[in-house]
């Protein structure tokens, strides 16, 4: 079944993939139509096993704004992004999950990013909701948790050919830590992800298609902007890849990896242990990206000895398949500087992290996280993100005017 709304201009389409797991897509839709207007567009991929979805709006107000595509065959999760993207009429587009939620302000940076030639912008994920009944052991109450940082409407550009570097000196980890493009949780030009296919044939590929996404769209954009601002709210259930790695989930033996489900001959990277996991899949998706947009002299600068570092530091149980890898790239150095690369990217990477986080605790300021529990759904914590906002004094008109000054400066 496939809904087609009218030719009607969108200045942003906001795309939900979704797989069997129809009451979180329902409260996401529902919020994002209950506070936005004529102007945003619902996009809708689901792969779930029947469209009862769609039926929820037969008579709804809001039915001229989803455009719905159903598709019961077997999707890999890449595929249904790609999907979704295609279906897009907006001039930006912003990718997020069905159990996650916006702020409605997004609408409004969209235009001002429209006016000011924007291509991209990277909001900070400054809270997140953690559905009732998750299983997450962090919280007292299993009931439904919103949790907001502090945030500072800070905004700066930055150049992507140089986070990218980074990306690849850390061996394809921490990616959400760069200044990298990002269409899922961030905004993003419908044409500059039209530059990506014309280039690779597809929208999205490797096994996540966020950090393919990233990594592609950052080799066609020169400038992103960052803002100290939340525009979505990422959401956690218990069927969500976040909630599972949250829970001890999310990793196994390379042939049990539920990413390849719909990929047929799949080549896994060379470079990158063959077990999957978090790191694992960032790491091949962020090369696939690269070699499908044909950037091999980029692909040159990868840490190997930094992805070993890592996947040694979280997953001691591979260590075996971990270190055949390293040491089959490695073939060619003398077994004591391979050992001393390995020692100095453990020191760059995972001891620096640790550093860092216990620092980060040791200084945070007292009534910088504020947490709520028994938040029923999205819509109730967008209610309360809004009353933190008004008793903070905080508005996107306070980072747009920010901007403008900048401008008007330089």
């Amino acid at each position: 079944m496939k809904h087609t709304i009218n030719t009607k201009k969108y200045i942003l389409s906001i795309i939900i993939p979704t797989k069997n797991r129809e009451t979180y897509a329902y409260s996401c839709m529902m919020q994002i139509l209950n506070s936005t207007k004529e102007d945003v567009q619902l996009v809708i991929q689901d792969n779930s096993d029947t469209n009862s979805l769609i039926c929820k709006f037969k008579d709804s107000q809001f039915i001229d704004r989803i455009k719905y595509n159903y598709s019961n065959d077997t999707l890999s999760f890449v595929e249904n992004f790609s999907r979704g993207v295609a279906q897009a009429d907006g001039e930006y587009l912003c990718i997020i999950g069905d159990d996650d939620g916006i702020n409605p302000e997004i609408v409004k940076f969209v235009h001002w990013a429209k006016e000011n030639n924007v291509e991209a912008v990277i909001p900070k994920l400054r809270l997140n909701y953690i559905w009732p009944n998750t299983g997450i052991s962090n919280f007292k109450n299993d009931n439904g948790n919103l949790i907001i940082n502090d945030f500072n409407i800070e905004a700066q550009y930055y150049d992507t050919k140089v986070e990218l570097i980074k990306l690849l000196n850390s061996g394809g980890q921490n990616y959400l830590n760069y200044n990298l493009v990002k269409i899922y949780h961030g905004i993003v030009k419908k044409s500059a992800i039209d530059k990506v296919k014309a280039i690779t044939g597809n929208y999205f590929g490797g096994l996540s298609p966020d950090i393919y996404s990233s990594v592609a769209l950052s080799l066609v954009i020169k400038k992103v902007l960052k803002i100290d601002y939340p525009l979505t709210i990422p959401g956690v259930c218990s069927l969500s890849g976040s909630g599972q790695a949250a829970t001890g989930r999310h990793v196994g033996n390379l042939e049990d990896a539920p990413q390849f489900v719909g990929h047929v001959n799949y080549k896994w990277s060379k470079l990158v242990p063959k077990f999957y996991s978090v790191e694992t899949i960032w790491a091949d998706s962020a090369l696939a990206a690269f070699r499908e947009m044909k950037e091999d002299d980029l692909i040159s600068k990868f840490s190997v000895p930094s992805l070993t570092a890592y996947c040694n530091y979280s997953y001691k149980e591979y260590k075996k398949i971990i270190d055949i890898n390293y040491f089959e790239y490695n073939k060619n150095i003398n077994f004591f500087k391979q050992k001393k690369n390995l020692y100095v990217a453990y020191l760059n990477g995972p001891l620096k992290d640790l550093v860092k986080r216990i620092l980060a605790k040791i200084t945070r300021k007292k009534n910088t996280i504020e947490k709520y529990d028994n938040v029923a759904d999205i819509k109730n914590a967008q209610f309360i993100f809004e009353k933190f906002l008004i008793r903070k004094k905080l508005s996107i008109d306070n980072v747009i005017l920010l901007l403008n000054a900048n401008k008007r400066e330089s």
